[in-house]
C-alpha cells in the first residue's frame, strides 16, 4: 500500500517529534503493509518554500540511512501539505513541493471556514499554474460536512480528495465518517491516507484501522484508494477517476 498523506519526518512540523519517533512510525508503517510513505509535512508559508524544500530534504535523507541501516522496508518519497489561502497568488514556483515531483499538490485550507468562492480561486490559481490540487482530509472540515454540494463542485472542476483512514474507521467521530463513506462511495475520494502524525495521535495502524472501514465498499475500491491510484500519481500519470456521482447529506450510520 501507499501511504500519501503521513507526518513522518521529525522536527519540521507537528509530526513526528524525534528521529526515534520517525523510525518508529516507519516500522509500524512497514508492519502495516505501507511500502510507500510520501513525507507530506506542513508547508504553512508557500514563500518559503525554499527553506522547506531544504529542511526536508534533510530529514528525508536522515531517515533514509536509519532505514537502510536497520532494514525498516519502507521507501519515503518526498511531498508537501501545502496550506492554500490568500498567499498562494503571489508564491514562487511550487514544483519542490509536489507529491514526488508529480503535477499532483496536496493541499489544505483554513478549518474556520471559507466562502466558496475563494475556494475556487485558489483551485483555479493552482490549475493555472499546471498543478492537479488533492485536498487533504474534507472530511475534517465543518463547511464541507454542513455542505456537501461544496465537494460536488469542486470535484467536476478537477479537484481530486484525499480522506483520513481514521475518519472511514469512525476514530474521528460521526461527521467525518459519513462525509468520508459519501465520498468513497461515490467514487469523489480518489485516495485513502493516514494522516499520521505521531505514534499516539493519530498512528498508521492501517490494517487496523481498515477492519472498522464500512463493509458496504467493495474490496477493489479500496484496493484502488489505498494503493493503485496513489501509484499513478507518484509516477505523475494521467489519473483516470472513473465515473462519479453527486454526494447529499444524509445519515448513513
Amino acid at each position: 500500500m501507499v501511504d500519501l498523506h503521513c507526518h513522518i519526518l521529525h522536527g519540521i512540523d507537528d509530526g513526528a517529534r524525534s528521529l526515534e519517533e520517525s523510525v518508529h512510525l516507519c516500522r509500524i508503517a512497514a508492519d502495516n503493509s505501507i511500502q510507500i510513505a510520501v513525507a507530506t509535512s506542513h508547508l504553512v508559508h508557500p514563500e518559503d518554500v525554499n527553506e522547506f524544500v531544504r529542511i526536508r530534504d534533510k530529514r528525508i535523507n536522515e531517515l533514509r540511512r536509519v532505514l537502510d541501516e536497520k532494514k525498516i522496508p519502507l521507501e519515503i518519497v518526498p511531498g508537501a501539505e501545502v496550506f492554500v489561502n490568500d498567499d498562494i497568488f503571489y508564491a514562487p514556483s511550487l514544483d519542490a513541493v509536489t507529491l514526488g515531483g508529480s503535477r499532483y499538490m496536496l493541499i489544505e485550507f483554513d478549518f474556520n471556514g471559507l466562502n466558496i468562492t475563494r475556494i475556487i480561486k485558489y483551485i483555479e490559481e493552482l490549475l493555472a499554474r499546471g498543478y492537479i490540487p488533492i485536498i487533504a482530509h474534507p472530511e475534517r472540515y465543518r463547511f464541507m460536512q454542513q455542505n456537501y454540494d461544496i465537494v460536488n463542485h469542486l470535484a467536476d472542476m478537477g479537484v481530486l480528495f484525499q480522506v483520513n483512514s481514521s475518519s472511514l474507521a469512525g476514530f474521528s467521530g460521526m461527521e467525518p465518517r459519513e462525509l468520508s463513506f459519501a465520498m468513497v462511495s461515490s467514487g469523489i475520494a480518489s485516495f485513502i491516507g493516514t494522516d499520521a502524525h505521531s505514534v499516539a495521535h493519530r498512528p498508521n495502524n492501517l490494517l487496523e484501522q481498515s477492519k472498522h472501514f464500512p463493509v458496504s465498499v467493495d474490496y477493489d475500491t479500496y484496493e484502488r484508494l489505498l494503493d493503485k491510484n496513489a501509484r499513478v500519481i507518484l509516477a505523475d500519470g494521467v489519473f483516470e477517476r472513473g465515473r462519479i456521482y453527486p454526494i447529499h447529506r444524509k445519515r448513513f450510520f
